[in-house]
Parts: C-alpha cells; structure tokens; sequence
C-alpha cells in the first residue's frame, strides 16, 4: 500500500476513533426517542423546492433506474445542462452556459471543487464522484440560496451522501464492458435511532476509448452519525479517492489526424496523464434544537487533493523550435516550454479548511429566518522549475505558495404571505482575501441580495420568479498568471428568473423557466498577449427551458425537454461573439417499458446543436445526435442485472474542438443485496 493511502486511512480511522467516545454519549438518549431522526432536529429550513425557481433533484431510485454509475451520467437528462469531455479527460458539464469555474460541487455541505476557483474548470472531473453511495443529486439553476455563497453564476450541485437510518444493509455491485472496463463496488448501512453507520468503496479501471484515455481509481466514504434524543446529533463524514487517468490527444476534427497544439501548457507534447490524483474530505457536523423556534448547525471541515500531471518528452520532436543537441543531447528547446529528454512533471496541491455556523429561528407560524457565517482558507501550492535551462524537472522544483481567505456572513427571510404566496428574501456580504508568497495580494468585498417569490395560484399552477445577483471574485491562475494582473475585476452578474409548473391532469406534467443573466467585466484571455487576462466589456446568457413528462399507463412513461440558449460577449473594442463551446439548442428525451417477469426497457436520446469555437479554421462544431438504450431485469428483491449501450449508432463527433468523443460502448452489470 502507497504512503498517499496509508496517510489516508490514518486519518480516517483516527477521526473515527475520536468520535467513539460519543457513543457513550448517545446511550444516555431517552428510549422515547427511538424513531427519532437527524432531519427532525432541524425544524425550520426552508426545503429547496418551496424556495428556488428553477432544481432538479435526482433521487436513489432515480439513478439506479438510469444505470448512472457516476454524477456525470446521473446529470445527462437534466434541463439547462451540457457535459462534455475536453482534454484532460474530464468529464465537465455547463450549466446555463457557465461552466464548473462559475459553479459549485457540494457533498454532504463540504465544497469539493476548490481546484476550479483556483485555475479553472478542467481542473474538475465529474466522472470522479460515483454513484453508489449518493442518497439524492440537487441542482440549483438560477439565483441560489445566499447560504451557498455569491459566486456561482452557473448554479450549484448538491450530493447527499447515504445513511444508515434510510440504507439499511449491503449492497455489492459489478459491472463491465467495452475498453477493457471493469468496476466493483461495497456498500452497508445499519444502526438505530441512536447511533448510525454507512460506508461503501469501490474500484475500477478502463483502458480508455482512444489513445492515451485509460483510467483507474479506488474510493471509499463512510458516514456516522450519533443523536441525543430529538435535541441534539453529531454527524462524521470522510471520503478518499485516488485517480490515476490518461488525458485525449488532439484530433483534426475533419482528417481525424493527430494535430500538435500551438499553444498551451505543454504546446505539441502529447500523452499527458495524471498520477495520483488525491481527494480527501473530511466534516465533522453538530446539530442542536434548543427549542421550537431556534435551532442551529455548526461544520468544521477540510476538503484536500493533489494533482501530478506528467508528459513523456523522450525522443519527441516538436513540429516547431528546437529539439535537442545530437553530441551533447543537451535540451535546447527552451522557447518549447519542457524537455524532450526525460518525463516532465507538475504538481499542484491544495487544501481548503472551513467552518461554518447556520441558524433557523421560527419567527412566527409563516415567518423563518435562517442566517449564517462562514470562514474559509484555502492554501494552493503550483510546483515551478528552479532553473529555466531544466524547466520541469520531477525531482527539481521549487513551490508558488497561494492563498485565498474568505469570509462570509448572511441572512434569509423566508415569509408565507398567504395560503398562496410565498416570499423569500436574502442578502449575502462577503470579503475576499488572495496571497502569493512574493507578497503581492488582492483583496476585496461585495455584497449582494436576492429575491424569491413563489405564487401557487391552484392546485395544477405554481408561478416562480426570482432576482439574484452574483459576485465572481478573479481566480488564482487569472491574477497571478505569467503576467500578474492585481487590477483584475470580479465578475458581477445579475440574474432574472420566470418560471411555472403546470400539472395537465393526474398523468402528466410540464415545467417552463425563462432565464436571462447580465454579466459585467467578464474575465477572458488577453487575445493581444495570451499569458494574461483581462476584464472585457460584458457578457449575456439568456434562454429557455421546457420540461414534459407523461405516464401513459402503469408500464409507459416518458420525458423530453429542451433548452434554447443565447450568448454574447463584447470586448472593450464593441466586438461581439458568442460564448464558446455553449450549443444554442438542445434536446433530451426518453421512453421506459416496463414488462412482466421484472423487466424494464429504457431508451434515452441527447441532440446538440452547433457550438461557437473562435478558431479561424472550423469556428463551430457539428451537432450531434446520439441514443443510449437499457435493458434491466429484477430477478427479485435483492438480485438484478442490467446491460446497457452507449451511442447505441457509434455516431462519431468531438466534445470539444480537436477532442473526441467516446464512440459505441456496452456495459453489463449486475447488483446484489444482502
């Protein structure tokens, strides 16, 4: 076992071992309370669905029905979202246009995507999170509660994780299939009203669907949770994973020859691949009602991974500079960026540690104010060559040290005007604090307010509408790239919201969400000096989404949903483009059967239109329309299998522009519980 793992598993085992004393603790609880659970403890909170205008929940049952084995397959159905695969080999998705640097990933309250607000979005694999352990996924679109911060533009995904109140049990699961794939996974749930448990692991490996795209990773999480009657719970949560993964080389997307990038980190090099790729989090949660009106949550946390990325330079000759001495075989190729006589290497550390408090007073009968403060620190370390003439060294290097210091503090108002009418209304005020170890910094404050209302106008009509405004502080890598720019701006955006849930009668159901966001001092790429960035003059995301969904008898039902998206971005000369890689139209769609003898057929269609590239050569990208299909049988309570198949035509077309997508693939599982 590698050091990485042991360091894992010690801390881990030791938390868990500080934590045993509270079993004790627990034992002391009235029998009274024996069908007592943590959601009682919490009286007032305000559910996501009464509050925002526009979510998405997937549920347990909802993704082992899909097949999803990762958040990225759980996510392809939902409205408004567009995943696709880019060079790295990560699997990112956009929400309403904005990708994962203007989003945010929660596991069980702990944000676990500190690496996109460090250098950006590739920096973020949803393929990383899988599913076996997942009680439900929430995506907020649209202006999100102010508990949630006031930097994510895009919108925010919410994963709670299993407990052993609701997962009671084990569960073993296998699946396998095209690209040399095979997976395996544990999990088990148990205890009682006082003292809860739920742990699963897992592993995998791939060879990968072209060149260079292997992937394997190991897993494991464990929840524990100890309650004190209806009063008090005290809730441990850790996870680990370790990831190694091969990143796509680029692809003419007309010739499908091999092309050597220009530009870029490591410009021409291929077969870049990620070793030991570490994430660990850790929480630690108390809950405490003091009495019916008042209760309050306190979270300590710490969220950490570490990113290798290595390329093999040995005997590679760019198509452009200067390769190496033939005598001395010394490196020469300095204007290229990294060696051709050996590995390259770069590492990046970081570790976000917070702590938050949150309250809920019941005001009154129709009156909830929920307020908060939150402090976090994050510590983000790039390795740097010590020489320029050995740039990218393994074994010679030298650390950037960065921080970044937030602090937070909130108030909510959730009113019930009426039988009818609800109103929610919150204001967030944050500071914001950036270091590098030359002593440069930035620092900042903004804050902000939003505005739900909720009008339920009869028993088949609810209307939504909402104003937010968010506040993007620049990132890390945007402020102190090669040329540090200390006089960046944040991104400032306000967000409107209409939207209303119609119910046709008992069978089906229809959802519309008309959305517009405003976007000032954009952050792009300098397109006179690369190396920087710079604030351009605004931005527009605007659109439409339509959701259906239709059960036609016991045994059909169906969905289909669209999005239509409109961007633009003006830079400081009045030239207006489109936002990149953002289709402007998109289509999901799906049919379920279900048959005798515990069968069930499951067939699902993605179309995407064409999509806004900049590049002079092919300035956008084909649609494409690909169809998966499921067949799964339950043998009975506890055994069932399933097959299913992946661009079921092998339609062929890119992700993103000089990156392939996955072909036609076919994967067999079967799943036990015990």
């Amino acid at each position: 076992m590698g050091k990485n793992r042991i360091r894992m598993l010690a801390a881990v085992l030791s938390l868990s071992l500080l934590l045993l004393p509270s079993l004790a603790w627990a034992d002391e609880s009235d029998a009274s309370a024996a069908d007592t659970t943590l959601k009682e403890v919490v009286v007032t909170a305000v559910p996501l669905d009464k509050y925002l205008v526009t979510t998405s929940v997937i549920t347990a049952r909802q993704i082992e029905a899909k097949g999803a084995n990762t958040v990225a397959e759980a996510l392809q159905d939902v409205p408004g979202m567009f995943l696709h695969r880019g060079k790295k080999n990560a699997n990112q998705v956009e929400i309403r246009g904005s990708g994962l640097t203007y989003a945010k990933v929660y596991i069980d309250g702990v944000f676990v995507n500190p690496f996109s607000k460090a250098s950006g979005s590739d920096a973020v694999d949803l393929d990383m999170f899988p599913t076996d352990g997942i009680a439900k996924i929430e995506v907020i679109k649209g202006p999100a509660p102010v508990a949630y911060g006031m930097d994510a533009i895009g919108g925010i995904i919410l994963i709670t994780t299993k407990n052993g109140n609701e997962f009671k049990g084990g569960t073993l699961s296998l699946y396998g299939g095209s690209y040399g794939s095979l997976n395996g996974s544990i999990g088990y749930g148990g205890g009682d009203s006082k003292f809860n448990y739920y742990f699963n692991a897992g592993s995998g490996s791939s060879d990968g669907f072209t060149t260079n795209a292997f992937r394997d990773s190991t897993y494991f999480r464990t929840k524990l949770n100890w309650q004190r009657g209806d009063k008090e719970s005290l809730t441990f949560i850790g996870g680990y994973s370790l990831t190694n993964k091969g990143c796509l080389n680029a692809s003419d997307p007309v010739t499908g020859a091999f092309r050597n990038n220009t530009s870029g980190f490591w410009p021409g090099l291929p077969n870049w691949q990620f070793k030991d790729w570490e994430k660990i989090d850790l929480s630690l949660d108390y809950a405490r009602k003091v009495n019916d009106k008042v209760d309050y949550t306190l979270k300590v946390y710490r969220h950490s991974e570490t990113q290798d990325l290595w390329a093999d330079g040995r005997g590679y000759i760019p198509t452009a500079g200067v390769a190496i001495d033939p005598v001395t075989r010394a490196f020469q190729n300095l204007t290229r960026g990294y060696s051709t006589l050996r590995w390259n290497a770069s590492y990046w550390r970081a570790a976000i540690n917070g702590v938050e408090l949150q309250s809920n007073w019941k005001v009154s009968a129709t009156n909830t104010l929920t307020y908060g403060m939150s402090y976090s620190d994050l510590d983000w370390r790039s390795s740097a060559s010590l020489a320029a003439s050995d740039p990218y060294n393994p074994d010679s290097y030298r650390w950037d040290l960065y921080n970044n210091k937030r602090y937070g503090y909130y108030l909510q108002d959730n009113i019930q005007m009426d039988e009818k009418v609800t109103v929610t209304l919150g204001v967030r005020h944050d500071k914001n604090e950036l270091r590098y170890s030359n002593g440069q910094n930035q620092k900042g404050s903004a804050t902000v307010p939003s505005a739900n209302v909720v009008y339920s106008m009869d028993d088949n009509n609810t209307l939504r509408v909402s104003y937010g405004e968010t506040f993007s502080f620049p990132r890390i890598s945007e402020i102190f790239s090669t040329a540090t720019n200390l006089d960046l701006k944040p991104e400032k955006a306000k967000n409107y919201e209409l939207g209303w849930k119609h119910k046709f009668d008992k069978t089906l159901t229809g959802d519309i969400a008309i959305f517009k966001n405003d976007i000032t001092d954009k952050i792009l790429r300098d397109p006179l000096d690369t190396t920087r960035y710079i604030n351009v003059s605004n931005a527009k995301v605007q659109g439409v989404e339509l959701e259906l969904d239709k059960k036609f008898s016991p045994r059909w039902n169906a969905f289909v949903n669209y999005t239509h998206l409109s961007t633009a971005s003006s830079d400081n000369t009045g030239a207006i483009t489109e936002l990149q890689n953002n289709p402007r139209d998109m289509v999901n769609y799906g049919v379920v059967f279900h048959a005798d003898k515990g069968y069930d057929f499951r067939l699902a269609g993605h179309w995407v239109s064409k999509r806004y590239t900049a590049d002079a050569a092919y300035p956008r990208l084909p649609g494409y329309h690909v169809v998966d299909f499921m067949v799964k049988r339950k043998i009975n309570a506890k055994y069932d299998w399933y097959v299913k198949a992946h661009n079921i035509f092998d339609k062929e077309y890119q992700d993103e522009l000089y990156y392939d997508a996955p072909g036609r693939s076919v994967m067999a599982g079967v799943n036990c519980k015990f």
